[in-house]
């Protein structure tokens, strides 16, 4: 039980730290996108990022998994998650966990930052955006119109 249990902690924390630099990367490319101007990157960007963040749902759902199977109401980060795992780690799988959930937060707090900056960069782009979706949208009706016209004019 020990070493399923551990491993159980291990994979999430391994996938949860995969995840936040999957999209740490994706936020790059937006801030790319939007200082480039192309929405069409962006959508995309926007739709990938959309996945990672409904993985790290399922990841977040492991967790409650685990704590509710330790008989637990809080999540990973209360003190009585801590003493449980501690009780049947000890304390140097407990550590290791601790270490891996440090580098987690670290990540997630550099991948907020910078989405807080491209935000910032979106909101100082939204008008040349929108230009470029209206351009897009016009040049959607257009080859719509010519497909229902029999595709000549």
């Amino acid at each position: 039980m020990q070493d399923d249990f551990r491993e159980n902690l291990s994979s999430l924390a391994s996938t949860e730290l995969a995840l936040y630099n999957e999209l740490a990367l994706l936020v790059q490319k937006e801030g790319e996108c939007v200082r480039s101007g192309n929405l069409d990157c962006l959508l995309s960007i926007l739709v990938e990022k959309q996945d990672v963040i409904s993985r790290q749902e399922l990841v977040q759902e492991g967790w409650n998994t685990i704590c509710s199977g330790l008989g637990l109401s809080e999540g990973r980060d209360g003190p009585v998650f801590w003493e449980k795992v501690a009780s049947l780690l000890g304390p140097d799988g407990t550590d290791d966990l601790k270490a891996s959930l440090v580098v987690i937060r670290d990540v997630a707090g550099s991948v907020l930052e910078e989405e807080q900056e491209v935000q910032t960069l979106l909101e100082e782009h939204v008008a040349d955006l929108r230009k470029e979706m209206l351009r897009l949208n016009r040049g959607k009706k257009a080859v719509h119109g010519y497909y229902k016209s029999g595709g000549s004019f």
